[in-house]
Formats: structure tokens, sequence, C-alpha cells
């Protein structure tokens, strides 16, 4: 993609406003890492206990793990979802039930045909320098996730629309067929018909609008590190204000946010050791949690008996599983199969879990309406034993597993999954890393055997880009295209029995190829003081943030 402004201009507009738009804040507007979001500002962090010395109302949420950039389109941490949720908006959000919601498009249609979908944008929508957002913005961000300049993380998302391979990269510069009708109208086309609800689902998940009048001057390739991501402005219900790296962000509420004014003066998003989450909870120096941010299970009960706080255990799609490397030659498919068979599941979710989360055979729970219902939980030692032996595996071999620091469910889990192994003649190594060490390692093959989670989606085909050959989130390195096709193949088909028939046999091949043994689904232990009120309960669009504009705050 090419862009024709003048670089200096958008970045001085962009800085000036900023001022603006934090009330010329005193805090920090020290320097940040672009990739990390940050480095960044040194501040005081404020009294959080639902207000401050001035008198403000603050919301604090907690997050237990890191996020790496405010750079939308070049993530795919959670962590970071939970913080860009906040601050930009996507177009729509889903809920747990399949049902689609309202962002910045108020309503949308397909076409009879159903290749293209039209969004209508709520016409009172303002960037946080006071702009108007519009179609144009939304034409741009397609431009920019689609763009052939640089591979951002999640263009995969926009292999939908026509314009764009199979990777989602424009054929041609700015070929990706999304166009404004009007200032407050937008049209995407489909490379062909499909069930509207993939797009929905999957794409407007990680598909946020950037504004346009603030970096068109910048290459594509440049985009990524431009200084913006250091101080963004979006049009979500949260305006940046400062940061201290690797500790908290701080937001001014945006009191002219379309879908409603926020009940507080400023929230602060900070990390926080899960060890610490219920006490802060119990002292009121937390308010809720973040999407992906649990009440460990150690403090469950506990949190149920606090008064004043609020807990509750949601059932998602999110799931945890263990990748096995494809292409190392002892780990053939009949041995895949007989370490998912040696894998007591059960116990993972009664004592780790402790009946909060659900055992796993696919991506897909049982009571997801694409749950190929043939496909059964099976725990069998002996014959796992005999699969082993007969394979003529090495029993002086040693496996290495990875597992990411900081999740004590997955530490335990390996080790108990260790034991399993050992009763069948396969022995294991665990090795712990920092959690982009272990995706760097697992993206590159150097393992065998490695523990990852996912957030899941209502849609069937969530799981199929990480079984398709040349995609980064292949970490089970599988080169064997059948998955990828049959998968990818679903998203042609219209009605709910054509694309139940695809995805069935998706799940048988994906259970016989056994790139993967999936674990258990687990649920969302969120919690919450009752200072709130009208806090959205469940994992809506997945693990992202809750409606803070529509929070009520009581001090």
């Amino acid at each position: 993609m090419r862009r024709n402004f003048v670089r200096v201009i958008a970045a001085s507009l962009a800085s000036a406003m900023l001022l603006s738009a934090c009330g010329g804040s005193s805090a920090g507007t020290s320097d940040t890492t672009a990739n990390a979001a940050g480095g960044g500002a040194q501040t005081e962090a404020p009294k959080a206990e639902g207000g401050s010395s001035t008198g403000e109302k603050i919301v604090t949420i907690a997050q237990s793990g890191d996020w790496d950039t405010f750079m939308v389109m070049n993530t795919t941490n959670a962590g970071a979802d939970n913080v860009n949720e906040l601050m930009f908006d996507r177009l729509m959000t889903i809920n747990t039930d399949g049902t689609f919601e309202p962002r910045l498009a108020k309503s949308w249609e397909t076409n009879e045909a159903q290749d293209k979908i039209t969004y209508h944008l709520y016409e009172d929508a303002k960037w946080h320098d006071g702009e108007p957002v519009t179609a144009e913005d939304v034409v741009y961000s397609a431009q920019v996730a689609s763009s052939s300049e640089y591979n951002y993380l999640r263009r995969i998302r926009m292999q939908y629309f026509a314009g764009t391979d199979e990777t989602g990269c424009e054929t041609s510069t700015d070929s990706v067929e999304v166009k404004a009708l009007d200032d407050h109208t937008v049209e995407f086309t489909l490379k062909t018909p499909m069930d509207p609800s993939i797009v929905y689902a999957l794409v407007n998940r990680d598909f946020f609008i950037i504004p346009k009048h603030l970096l068109s001057g910048i290459s594509d390739a440049d985009l990524v590190n431009d200084p913006f991501w250091q101080k963004p402005i979006g049009s979500g219900p949260c305006i940046f204000d400062s940061m201290e790296s690797g500790v908290s962000i701080e937001f001014l509420a945006n009191k002219d946010y379309y879908l409603g004014t926020p009940d507080f003066d400023r929230l602060v998003f900070k990390k926080v050791q899960s060890s610490n989450i219920l006490s802060g909870l119990m002292s009121g120096e937390i308010d809720a949690l973040s999407g992906n941010t649990q009440i460990p299970l150690a403090d469950w009960e506990a949190a149920n008996n606090t008064p004043g706080v609020k807990a509750m255990s949601v059932p998602t799609f999110a799931y945890q599983y263990m990748a096995m490397n494809t292409t190392r030659e002892y780990l053939p498919e009949e041995i895949r199969h007989a370490i998912s068979l040696a894998i007591n599941r059960q116990v993972i979710v009664e004592q780790l879990l402790q009946g909060q989360g659900r055992v796993a055979i696919g991506p897909l729970p049982e009571d997801h309406k694409y749950y190929n219902t043939n496909l059964k939980v099976e725990y069998d030692p002996e014959k796992a034993k005999g699969m082993v032996e007969a394979a003529g595996w090495d029993p002086n071999r040693e496996l290495e597993v990875l597992v990411s620091t900081g999740n004590e469910v997955r530490e335990k889990s390996a080790i108990l999954i260790q034991q399993d192994l050992q009763k069948i003649g396969i022995k294991t190594k665990i090795q712990t890393l920092d959690f982009p060490t272990l995706l760097t390692n697992a993206r590159n093959g150097d393992y065998d055997l490695c523990f990852i989670g996912s957030a899941g989606s209502v849609d069937p085909s969530e799981s199929v880009p990480n079984v398709t050959a040349g995609y980064m989130n292949n970490f089970t390195q599988l080169t064997d295209p059948t998955l990828g096709e049959v998968g990818e193949s679903g998203a042609k088909e219209i009605t709910f029995e054509a694309r139940k028939a695809v995805y069935d046999k998706y799940q048988e091949i994906l259970f016989q190829q056994m790139p993967m043994a999936f674990l258990y689904f687990t649920n969302d232990l969120f919690g919450y003081s009752d200072k709130l009120e009208n806090v959205r309960v469940g994992a809506i669009d997945y693990n992202v943030n809750k409606n803070v504009w529509a929070w009520k705050v009581n001090k």
C-alpha cells in the first residue's frame, strides 16, 4: 500500500491532539518501545479504592499476564487484546450463545447472494482527537491488515475477502474489496458466497479500526514500529493517558463515547500476580479482572464466600491442548494416538480444575452445535502401552515438553501427563519457558511436545489455521494439506447442514491424524467488586474486556 500524506504533519497533529485528549495530564510521556507497546511512562499509581484524593471515580482492572503491543494488527496476544479493546473499536462483538451485537457498526446485512456484507456505522462515533470515524477508516484498516508490505500477524483473517490470496494478503496494491458507500456505510465483498457468521465471528474478533487521518502518511512496512503506538489514539471507551512498562496502563474515560459515557473518570489496567488477585478484590485495590485473568482455583472457594466480591464460573469455548511435533520421525501417528490415549483428562479437570472445566477430544465442546457426536474421549493406558510397544518405541528416548511459566494449571497438568506417559513407557523432560520464547520454539518446530491454549469460537473453523501448512501458528508443523483444505471448504457452504457435514469430516480427520492432544475446556472464573453494576458476565467476544462503558460505579 502506498501512502502520500506528509508524515511530519501527521505526527505533529497526533502529538498535539493526544495532549488535548488526555487533558494535558502530567502523567508521563516518556519513551516506550514500539514492539512491546512498551517501555513507558513512569507514573505514580493512583489510589484504586473507588476514588482518589481529587474525588475521581477510578476503576482498576487486573491482568495476570503481559500485553505486548498496541499495534492491533500485529498481535495474537490475548493480554494485548484486553488493553486494545479499551482504546479501539471493532465493527461488532459476539456473545457466547452465537448472537452478535453492535459496536462501531449499529447494523449490518448481507445481499441475497451472500457474497457482500454491508455495515452501517454509528454517525456520532469519534476518534479521541475529536475527528469523526468514517467508512474510510474501515477501508483503510482493511487495506493495512491485508498489506503485502508487511506480514501482520492477523493478516490471515482477511483471506475471506475478494482481492486477497489464501493468506489474506492483497493480490495488488489496495486490492482488498472493501469500499465506502458513503461516510457511514462500508461494503465488504467476499470471494465466494458463504455463511457470514464466519466473518462476524472470526474476522471481527481480530479486526480493530484504526484512524486513517493520522496514519495514512506512513508506509505499511513502517507502521508496525511507528511512535503512534506508544501513545495511541482510538475511538473506544477509554483514552490512553500513560503507562509504566510491564506494570500498569492508565486511561481517561471517553466522555463522548457513542455507546454511552463511562461512569468513571479514570481506568487503571494493572498487572497483578495471580496469588494477589483475591486479596486485591477484598481490599478494593482491584475492581474487576480482565478477560483472560482468572481467580486462582486455590482461592475459588474463598472468593465465593467473601463479602463484597462477586465470583462466578462461566463455561467457555477456550481450550488447552498439547501440540505434538509431527516432523519428528519418532512421533508418527500411532505414537501420537497412544500419547492421547494415555492421558487421564478427567483427573486434570477434577483435581487441577476442581471441576471448573470440561474434558476435550477436539476443538469443540460437546454442547457446541458443530460438535461431531461420533467422537468420544478415550482413556485406555493399557491399549496405549501396547501401541507404543508395537511401534518399537525406544524406551531410552526422552521427549522434551515445553510449558510456559505463570500458568499453574498447565504446569501441573504437564506433571500429571508426564506420569501418565511414564506408565506406557515414554519418558519426558519438562522445560518451562516464558511464553514468548515458547511461542518462538513452537513456531520453529524446536520441541517434541508443547502446551498451548486457544480462546476457541462459536465458529467451527477457528482451529483450521492452526493445522494449515505454512501458517505461523501451525505449531505441530503439519505438512499434509488435507485438514486445511477440508476446514477451509466449510467457509464456502451457506447452510448450517452443509457446514455441519464439512466440520464433522474435519473433526474426524483431525482425530485420525492426531497432531495435538486436546486436553480440556476452561471455565471463566470471573470476579469483580460489588461496587460495580451492569458488568457483563461471561466471555463476551471470547476473552476480551467487558462492556466498561455501561458499568455503574458506586463509591
